[in-house]
């Protein structure tokens, strides 16, 4: 009875460790570990979607998160990357009103980032007073996958432009307006970027004004009217003179909807450490927001935005909060399905228990009938013997020092005594 007690509670404890690591692969299922590598998709070299790629990827390493940055021809490429699924694109800037794929289901936003302003650079010794100044002039608006080139198309200009000059952008595109190859040039960027900042105060450059901005973003709700403050460039020489109007779009970067949780909240903590500042277009805590015009935010960056880092991320590394909400879903387990299967076990084997010393009772209540009965010498001895035995078992049981013990001990005694005394000539 005693290896049938021992094989039952060896048995109960292979059960119980099988049950632990059952529930470790099953949690690794359904909760793997986040990716150490994720792929971004920008915009062109050295543009504006590509700078804060780069902010991004210096804060994720701190993290253990390698960010790839892979440029493209903007946002309708970025788009068709995110929305293939055999792609190995994550993440992507998108800039609103600039394509009109937004009914694709596998894509989450993180909400804007900030304004994108398309910043019209010009070369005339006059100034230009409005878009109609635009009309038949040579414009570099980039590829036709752009946001600024279909904002171009979107403002009916009437572009005279060799293809080649035509798609030109970025630094090409400075540099032929200052050779003289196109009249203007479009450009999209935040205020601090250094093409930018050279651009504005290049005396030989004009930035083109907006006088009926707020009547275009009647037209076209996708736009934004800013205004570029006089002296904000450069207060002492008065950069630019006098308030420019400007017309923006708003940046959002977008997620597919099946990249890790732990990295979608990693990510939206990066883009308010990147984004939440003040700049000359909007105040602190502006950016980023919590919606999106065109697709719907995600769960967890909506959840970061509003109460912040978890309480596990307050503490813990990144790396190792994957494994600390394991242990906790493990250990959620066992307070769930090993606790009280515990309390079975212990059940069960006070049962065994208890069977297994009525039985040694029983047999003690035999032998002390028996006794009333017999006096012959060989089977008193026999009795004995039988009563040795049962002492030897009750001293194997786990149950010292209980009320139960000492009753079979002193039980035990009695027949001892009786049966000596009959032994005796």
């Amino acid at each position: 009875m005693i290896k049938r007690i021992g094989s039952y509670l060896v048995v109960s404890l292979v059960g119980l460790v099988m049950t632990l690591i059952f529930t470790w692969i099953i949690l690794d299922y359904y909760l793997p570990a986040p990716p150490t590598k994720i792929t971004i998709t920008t915009g062109t070299k050295n543009g504006a979607f590509e700078s804060i790629a780069k902010q991004y990827k210096e804060i994720l390493a701190d993290s253990g998160i390698t960010l790839e940055i892979e440029n493209s021809d903007g946002t309708g490429e970025n788009l068709a990357r995110l929305s293939d699924p055999k792609s190995n694109y994550q993440i992507g800037f998108f800039s609103e009103g600039s394509s009109d794929n937004a009914d694709i289901k596998n894509i989450m936003s993180l909400g804007q980032i900030s304004y994108l302003p398309y910043w019209i650079f010009y070369r005339s010794e006059n100034e230009w007073s409005d878009l109609d100044s635009l009309k038949g002039k040579r414009i570099a608006i980039g590829a036709e996958s752009t946001g600024r080139h279909k904002f171009a198309k979107a403002l009916h200009l009437d572009i005279n432009t060799p293809m080649a000059d035509l798609v030109l952008s970025g630094e090409e595109a400075t540099k032929a307006l200052r050779e003289g190859r196109v009249d203007a040039i479009i450009i999209t960027g935040a205020f601090s970027i250094p093409q930018i900042q050279e651009l504005l105060r290049d005396s030989s450059i004009r930035l083109l004004n907006f006088p009926r901005a707020e009547a275009l973003t009647k037209i076209f709700p996708q736009l934004k009217h800013l205004v570029l403050p006089a002296g904000i460039v450069d207060f002492e020489k008065n950069i630019p003179p006098h308030d420019v109007n400007i017309i923006a779009t708003s940046i959002s970067v977008l997620v597919r909807h099946d990249l890790h949780p732990r990295i979608v909240h990693l990510l939206a903590q990066t883009l308010e450490k990147v984004h939440s500042g003040v700049g000359p277009f909007h105040t602190v805590g502006t950016f980023p927001t919590q919606y999106d015009t065109v697709y719907p935010i995600s769960n967890e960056a909506r959840d970061y935005y509003k109460n912040g880092p978890s309480f596990i991320n307050q503490f813990i590394p990144f790396w190792a909060t994957n494994y600390v909400v394991r242990l906790l879903a493990t250990l959620a387990t066992i307070f769930a399905i090993v606790i009280p299967l515990i309390k079975l076990i212990t059940k069960l084997y006070n049962w065994f228990i208890k069977r297994y010393t009525d039985n040694l009772f029983q047999k003690m209540r035999l032998m002390d009938i028996e006794l009333r009965n017999t006096i012959e010498p060989e089977r008193l001895e026999a009795l004995k013997k039988n009563l040795n035995n049962i002492e030897h078992t009750v001293h194997l049981l786990p149950m010292r020092h209980t009320d139960l013990y000492f009753s079979l001990i002193s039980r035990i005694d009695n027949e001892r005594k009786i049966i000596e005394k009959l032994l005796i000539p």
